[in-house]
């Protein structure tokens, strides 16, 4: 969406993306909770199909799970290029870069 459209936005349609972002990831968290309960070890592959995020920790000053769709990247040690928008920040609809390693991607 380009820039201008989101700066566009009535509150509610801020409050209603703000909302259905949360559920978003209140489902995932779940989720993600069943699985690391079960202790069930998923490939990258199910990783994949299933579209878990980074599972990395966002910086101050508000710390969450970085939300990271793909990891971009060369591998190894090389941090994530992702820009993605994070709805979790301050201000929510910031747009962020991930740079988190490609081991932290869909581990749990």
């Amino acid at each position: 969406m380009p820039e201008s459209k989101r700066r566009d936005r009535t509150d509610a349609q801020a409050r209603t993306l703000a909302e259905a972002a949360a559920l978003l990831v209140e489902a995932q968290d779940k989720a993600v909770a069943m699985i690391r309960e079960s202790g069930v070890e998923l490939s990258s592959t199910e990783r994949n199909s299933l579209e878990f995020r980074c599972s990395g920790q966002l910086p101050d000053p508000t710390p969450h799970w970085c939300r990271c769709r793909r990891y971009r990247g060369s591998g190894g040690d090389d941090p994530c290029r992702t820009t993605f928008p994070d709805h979790g920040g301050v201000g929510g609809d910031q747009w962020v870069r991930c740079g988190h390693p490609k081991d932290t991607h869909g581990v749990f």
